[in-house]
């Protein structure tokens, strides 16, 4: 048996029951991860969709033509936007059959699950269903990250993993001329959440001077834990 055909079908109840997360700490989390773009009806796309937050959360700053791609039949059904168009089907297959474009596609925590063929495979797909001028939001670990050996060994279904410059390698590699990469490190509006950035800065300062020491200052060491990379498709 596949691992992938176990564990994805009902992937997030391996880590959670909740009929749904906490929509007021999701969303002051995504705060802290995404820039701000004009709402409106652009066409947006989530792979990988789960319980729909991040959907829940650009209906919130005003997008209304949104659309989701998940395996998970339960998670499909926490999502909790009626207009929104939700497909439950394998992101590749999803990607090679479609013929919409979008303005924005966006995928969280997805592309560590791939092996590096699949990655290419996975950004090229991502690019044909892109407008001209469009956008490919990915969020992901940064490897670079002190503890990243923790995220990265706590699921048994990741595959590869990214630094800062490694992602803009593939990214160019796969045809996007403009790659941004943010590390940023989003926590909860609570106390723990104050506590754990504040603690946690020193760390990730302390490790980025090192890795700078150790590779003479050539590269781009940020180590805060995520990583943000928005690719832009060419223009027309």
């Amino acid at each position: 048996m596949n691992y992938r055909d176990l564990l994805y079908s009902d992937y997030s109840t391996h880590f959670s029951r909740e009929e749904r997360p906490d929509d007021a700490l999701a969303f002051a989390i995504f705060d802290g991860i995404y820039p701000s773009m004009p709402p409106g009806p652009l066409p947006v796309l989530d792979l990988a969709s789960g319980k729909g937050s991040w959907l829940r959360w650009m209906k919130s700053k005003g997008f209304t033509n949104l659309s989701g791609v998940d395996l998970s039949v339960y998670d499909l059904e926490q999502t909790g936007i009626p207009e929104a168009t939700l497909h439950r089907e394998d992101l590749f297959g999803f990607l090679n059959r479609t013929e919409n474009t979008y303005s924005l596609i966006h995928a969280k925590d997805v592309i560590e699950h791939m092996t590096k063929n699949e990655v290419v495979e996975f950004l090229t797909a991502c690019l044909k269903r892109l407008v001209p001028g469009g956008q490919l939001w990915i969020s992901t670990f940064n490897a670079l990250a002190p503890m990243a050996s923790q995220t990265w060994f706590a699921d048994f279904t990741h595959e590869t993993s990214f630094a800062p410059d490694s992602m803009r390698q593939v990214m160019h590699a796969c045809g996007f001329p403009e790659v941004e990469v943010r590390c940023v490190h989003p926590v909860p509006p609570t106390l723990k959440g104050k506590i754990r950035r504040v603690l946690l800065a020193p760390i990730s300062a302390a490790a980025a001077a090192i890795a700078k020491l150790r590779y003479g200052g050539k590269g781009d060491f940020s180590c805060a834990p995520t990583l943000l990379a928005m690719a832009t498709k060419a223009k027309a």
